[in-house]
Order: structure tokens, then sequence, then C-alpha cells
């Protein structure tokens, strides 16, 4: 009896082990990974997605390192590191979309959040304004546009939401990008 309490243990302790694994670079990553979102498209037709991602928020100059992961899960979902890998790659022109904006309305500043719904084969089908503090649309729209046009890969998962906040200083503007921008 003390052999198969023991066993019962092991095995709880294991499977404990293995979800804290698998969360946990998604967490060093400020990813919070949900089990299912709601999407509505551009053409306002409500989408279910099988599963999705809320990014911690983006700065401008964060070029934080990404912890290492595989582009897809072994379910078969993109790897939240790739998204936010993705999401970083588009610093610098989210940069220019700011500082475009910032042309017109100096001191410009709060938080934009973009959500963008991902098909299986990785393509962004929309990326939309969701919500924020900024009120200034074409900026939204150009943060939208510059993250939907990321490409992740294909995942037999299926359907992703992302929802990835932008915190926007323009203090951030004069501190030097990221490697690569």
């Amino acid at each position: 009896m003390t052999t198969f309490k023991h066993s019962i243990l092991s095995l709880a302790i294991g499977l404990f082990s293995a979800m804290c694994i698998g969360g946990c670079a998604a967490e060093a990553a400020g990813i919070d990974e949900g089990t299912t979102a709601d999407a509505v498209s551009e053409s306002g037709n409500a989408k279910k997605s099988d599963y999705g991602y809320e990014m911690k928020d983006l700065r401008l100059v964060s070029g934080e390192a990404v912890p290492a992961a595989d582009a897809v899960t072994p379910d078969g979902r993109v790897a939240p590191e790739e998204v936010l890998r993705q999401a970083n790659a588009k610093i610098p022109a989210l940069r220019a979309c700011y500082a475009e904006a910032l042309k017109k309305e100096p001191g410009l500043s709060g938080k934009v959040i973009v959500r963008m719904h991902v098909e299986a084969n990785g393509a962004v089908s929309s990326s939309r304004v969701s919500g924020g503090s900024i009120g200034d649309a074409a900026l939204g729209t150009c943060l939208a546009k510059e993250l939907g046009s990321i490409t992740l890969p294909a995942a037999t998962k299926g359907v992703l939401e992302v929802i990835v906040p932008i915190e926007l200083d323009p203090a951030d503007l004069t501190k030097s990008a990221p490697a690569g921008a």
C-alpha cells in the first residue's frame, strides 16, 4: 500500500512539475495564456478562438530577451514566446507610427490595446484597436496595421486570439531602440 501511495504522489508531483514548466516560460515572457477567447472580425462577424494570449504591456524600447522556446508547442499551439518575438520585431515600425502621431500632438501618451485574430495557418485575419486611453484613431490604425502584418507559424490547435497592450510614452522614443531597430 505504501508503494501505491508513493506512486500516486510521484505521479501528482510529475504532473504539477510538467504544468509549471509549460507555463513558466510564458509567465517569464509576461504572457497570460487563455484557453479560449472571443473575437470580432473586421466585418463584425463574431468568431470563436480556440485559445488566446494576453501579453504584458509592450514598450517601444523594451528589447527584452524572449525566453527560448519552439515556435509551436507540443500540443499544437503557437508558443507565446513566438508571439512575443514577432511583436518585438515590429517595434521599429510601431515607433515610427508613434513618432508620426507625436508630430501632431506632442506629449501624447497612454495605452493602445490591439486585438489580433490569427488563423490556424498563422496569418492574421484581423487586427484592430480594442481599447486603451489614447483617442488618436490614426495612431491606433497604424499600430494595428503593423502588428497585423506579422505571420506566425501554422498551428494544429486552431485559431488564436492575441491581445497586445502597447504603452506609449514620448520619453521612450528618446531612448535607443532595441537591437536591430
